[in-house]
């Protein structure tokens, strides 16, 4: 169990490189991931299932690149190829999100 945020800027969906180590997950592929603070680096791509706690809702993300996460805060990024499955809807006066699926 962890933490995972949202990143809508973020074109595929993350895992904490380190948390992906320990887990043991396979490696199925190579990417490269570009971002704000790195031009294009190397990743490894992992099979990562995702359960939101407290809801009845499983993401398969077979693609999940390993970033470099933990001193964000975050385990997971959920990045948009996961997000575009849902419905987000983002009530900034509130500080409240309803994700949908």
């Amino acid at each position: 169990m962890g933490f995972a945020s949202i990143d809508t800027g973020a074109s595929n969906t993350c895992i904490d490189e380190q948390l992906a180590k320990d887990l043991l997950l396979p490696v199925v592929d190579v990417g490269f991931m570009g971002s704000a603070s790195h031009e294009k680096t190397e990743c490894n791509i992992y099979p990562v299932q995702i359960q939101l706690t407290g809801f009845q809702i499983l993401f398969q993300s077979p693609r999940t690149f390993g970033a470099a996460l933990k001193d964000k805060g975050a385990d997971v990024l959920l990045g948009r190829d996961l997000l575009s499955r849902c419905t987000l809807f983002y009530n900034g006066s509130n500080g409240e999100i309803t994700l949908s699926i």
